[in-house]
């Protein structure tokens, strides 16, 4: 798949000047209590749980979030798009990620910047990587994890930069790992993280020829 794609999720975020609620869960903390004469044997006991839990999450690997997109809207318009409301213009722009609060409409792209408590996120709009529907759910599912984690957080371009930042990391790790392709049918070639790599010792197939600067 070379066209970009979207993906637009429901965020919890603190939005200043609206009235949004929001509920951060807080982490209970688990305290042991002994008495002294039971304390060596105790620590012991605890080392050797920490052992045996530290090896079972170690075979247990993380299931991967499940994202949760917005249902699909009809008749939608581009709102407070004009100068009177340009205080709520919040984006993130980068080269592979481009991340707005507003609802977009994914055929005519109206922006709907009246709910803000929707992200959407714009993956590769230059079609510099070759991608494939797997990948993308695995980058819509990073996404969907980056906005949990970050509820409760004030809805700010700084807090939206964070999670751009953290994807196209996400994204040069992928491309490291053989996941993704530079799209050699690109309008401009530019390698923007990095030139391929002829890979001498690939048994899965034969190794690609490094493209030629012009």
């Amino acid at each position: 798949m070379t066209a970009p794609s979207t993906c637009m999720i429901s965020s919890k975020f603190c939005i200043s000047g609206w009235n949004v609620k929001t509920q951060i869960a807080a982490k209970k903390r688990s305290s042991l209590r002994v008495s002294a004469e039971q304390q060596p044997a105790a620590d012991a006991q605890v080392k050797e749980d920490e052992a045996e839990g530290g090896a079972k999450e170690a075979q247990v690997t993380k299931p991967r979030t499940v994202p949760r997109p917005v249902e699909k809207q009809s008749n939608v318009k581009s709102k407070n798009m004009t100068r009177e409301y340009g205080g709520q213009w919040l984006s993130s722009v980068t080269r592979h990620v481009r991340i707005y609060a507003a609802y977009i409409d994914p055929e005519t792209y109206d922006f709907d910047q009246t709910q803000m408590d929707k992200l959407t996120l714009i993956l590769d709009p230059t079609n510099e990587f070759l991608w494939t529907d797997d990948i993308c759910t695995e980058i819509y599912s990073y996404f969907q994890e980056l906005v949990d984690n970050y509820e409760g957080a004030p809805l700010t371009e700084y807090t939206l930069r964070l999670i751009g930042s953290d994807i196209e990391h996400y994204i040069r790790k992928l491309l490291y790992d053989g996941k993704i392709k530079y799209n050699m049918n690109a309008k401009t070639l530019n390698f923007s993280m990095g030139k391929p790599r002829i890979m001498f010792n690939d048994k899965d197939g034969p190794p690609q020829p490094q493209p030629q600067d012009v």
